[in-house]
């Protein structure tokens, strides 16, 4: 299993729903990992901003991507229950990963 260390920073997301979009971000992370197996370690940075989503990720102490992975606020929200907006998120991160690795 990979380790995962995330930081989330919110401003306008309540309490219960950070945890929520946190957890499914760690595990849609592990998940890569896991299916991928092209990084043990993840140190990812979460910030959202009046509904604006960014993501910036090191794997394996690589970081060749500088620009944040822009996530919609709404699709995290929706990735929580619609299997369909998870695989859309999954991708999503999977080709920033590739990228942050320099392999895209």
């Amino acid at each position: 299993m990979a380790e995962i260390r995330l930081t989330a920073a919110f401003s306008t997301v309540p309490g219960p729903e950070q945890e929520a979009i946190k957890r499914l971000l760690t595990e849609t992370i592990e998940q890569i990992a896991q299916d991928d197996k092209s990084f043990t370690r993840a140190k990812v940075v979460f910030t959202e901003s009046d509904e604006r989503c960014g993501l910036t990720a090191e794997l394996d102490g690589v970081k060749k991507e500088g620009v944040p992975l822009q996530l919609d606020i709404e699709q995290l929200e929706d990735a929580q229950t619609a299997a369909g907006a998870r695989a859309q998120l999954k991708e999503a991160l999977r080709l920033y990963f590739r990228r942050v690795m320099g392999k895209a």
